[in-house]
């Protein structure tokens, strides 16, 4: 009985971890098509598969052996008839604050549990030129850790067009507006030792706090993922209540959510427009990923100069719409004062012409 219930055990965590790995590699893969097929983009990179590529994988999914380096050769193609200039860049992957992930940042911190990122293993960035229609080779040196290492160290060559000089433009009265277009590719970048290995993620809630997301107040509630395992289809459901009340007073609900190996990014419960109040709640935050589930609970305080701050930072609070509108009034009333000097200036030279004549 004790072996039967430590064979399903065993099983369980072998579907566990085939549904992860499946879930990671059709995030990748999805990455580099996507990538690959952006609409103007006007080039194209793709992996010339070393060895010890694993699998038939169109980004780079790599074995490798501590202390070992070797050559890692991206093929980019120009398609347009003028010449380009492309950077390209070895960056971690990270989870942005839209709970994706994310290649577009070398420079971002590294997540204090991860031992090491692609920037510390894989050479500098480089600048390519390529002429109309041309094809080269770019060579990075990647280098493994000296230790061994558990999980997926995860990645991407991330490749930004430098010379895009298209425009958007448009005129009037003498004054041009112009909008220029970036286009960017990702090639993922994956390195396991051991790809057998089966690792379940573990979820961890860190400070919760007052804030802005994308200049709305809202409530930020940091996830981390503390395994080097990547993985989706999170859906992360968030309630806060005011301490001593049952009633839900803000919720917010995010399906797709996704986070890199080693990473942690601040989960927004929406303020709806509304101003922060000052005050003590609660957050009851359960996070769901396949057959993961993971519940957090938490009290936490508002103070009044925080709240204060952060409404007056907001776009959509009263403060701020209180401003918006008074600015408003203010133009339409100079504007209607230098209608009306118009005006009289206008008139007064008529009667001059008239007494001239």
């Amino acid at each position: 009985m004790k072996r039967e219930r430590i064979n399903k055990g065993e099983n369980n965590m072998k579907k566990i971890g085939l549904v992860l790995a499946a879930v990671f590699l059709m995030m990748i893969s999805f990455m580099t098509t996507v990538s690959a097929e952006a609409a103007g983009a006007g080039f194209t990179i793709d992996a010339v598969q070393p060895e010890n590529q694993i699998g038939d994988a169109s980004y780079f999914n790599l074995k490798v052996i501590p202390d070992q380096s070797q050559e890692l050769t991206l093929k980019v193609k120009n398609l347009e008839n003028q010449a380009i200039k492309i950077k390209i860049s070895p960056n971690p992957a990270f989870t942005n604050n839209n709970g994706q992930i994310d290649y577009s940042d070398q420079t971002v911190k590294r997540d204090d549990t991860a031992k090491y990122d692609v920037t510390q293993l894989v050479s500098s960035p480089q600048e390519v030129e390529l002429a109309a229609n041309e094809t080269k080779d770019v060579k990075f040196t990647l280098t493994a850790p000296k230790e061994a290492f558990s999980g997926t160290i995860m990645g991407g060559f991330y490749a930004e067009k430098l010379s895009d000089d298209t425009a958007d433009s448009s005129s009037s009265e003498g004054q041009m507006l112009t909008v220029k277009n970036k286009y960017s590719l990702v090639l993922g970048l994956a390195l396991t030792e051991n790809p057998d290995q089966n690792i379940t993620p573990k979820l961890k809630l860190n400070d919760v706090k007052a804030g802005l997301s994308d200049e709305h107040t809202a409530v930020l509630a940091n996830l981390q993922n503390i395994e080097p395992q990547a993985f989706g289809s999170m859906t992360v459901d968030a309630k806060i209540y005011k301490k001593g009340d049952d009633n839900v007073f803000k919720e917010t609900k995010k399906y797709n959510q996704e986070m890199a190996p080693n990473s942690n990014y601040d989960f927004a419960i929406d303020w709806q427009k509304e101003p922060l109040e000052a005050g003590d709640y609660h957050l009851a935050l359960v996070a769901t990923s396949g057959t993961q589930e993971w519940k957090f609970e938490r009290d936490f305080t508002i103070a009044q100069l925080e709240a204060q701050t952060i409404n007056e930072k907001s776009v959509d609070t009263p403060e701020q719409s209180n401003n918006l509108w008074l600015y408003v009034i203010i133009g339409v009333l100079v504007l209607i004062i230098l209608l009306l000097l118009v005006f009289l200036l206008g008139r007064k030279k008529g009667r001059q012409a008239k007494d001239e004549a």
